[in-house]
């Protein structure tokens, strides 16, 4: 998954969920700050709660049926502010490429509830960065920001609201 074509094809039709995430990637920064992930998040209908999670766990799908499309998203409130957002994104990639939305009140078979969970299949995790990294820096965004800020890891990375670290492996992909 390189652009937003490819996560459009893994997409429902509806037009408003596409409409929101291309959106939200043509313009990831507006008057010097990123864009906010719960926003986007909760247009989609997620509820978005921050949470005291094991401390490798950055964040989580769950099923939720009072939340608008059936899922909450849980994000550790004890990871820094750029892990958060990027697990917000992460989950949203998860339920769209992963999740069986037809029972809201149905257990999600590939979850792992313990203490140490994590998506059973790396596959899939793989699948969700890729998801949230296209979102973020897929159909030249990142291109777009070198064009302003050059190659200043640090100004890029407060440009989409990620760490650094986040900025440079997208350097190396995008």
């Amino acid at each position: 998954m390189k652009s937003l074509r490819d996560i459009f094809k893994r997409l429902p039709q509806s037009g408003e969920h596409r409409h929101l995430l291309r959106n939200f990637n043509f313009a990831p920064s507006i008057d010097g700050k990123a864009k906010s992930v719960r926003v986007l998040a909760e247009a989609l209908g997620f509820d978005v709660v921050r949470t005291p999670l094991p401390r490798r766990m950055a964040g989580r799908l769950v099923q939720d049926a009072f939340a608008p499309n059936g899922y909450r998203i849980e994000v550790n409130s004890e990871q820094s502010v750029t892990a958060q957002r990027f697990a917000v994104l992460h989950e949203i990639g998860h339920y769209y490429l992963h999740a069986d939305h037809t029972d809201p009140l149905g257990a999600v078979a590939y979850l792992d509830r313990s203490e140490s969970m994590f998506y059973a299949d790396p596959k899939e995790e793989r699948e969700a960065n890729q998801f949230a990294a296209t979102l973020l820096f897929g159909d030249g965004a990142l291109e777009a920001a070198r064009s302003l800020h050059g190659n200043d890891v640090p100004k890029l990375a407060h440009y989409f609201g990620v760490s650094e670290r986040t900025i440079e492996i997208a350097m190396k992909q995008y």
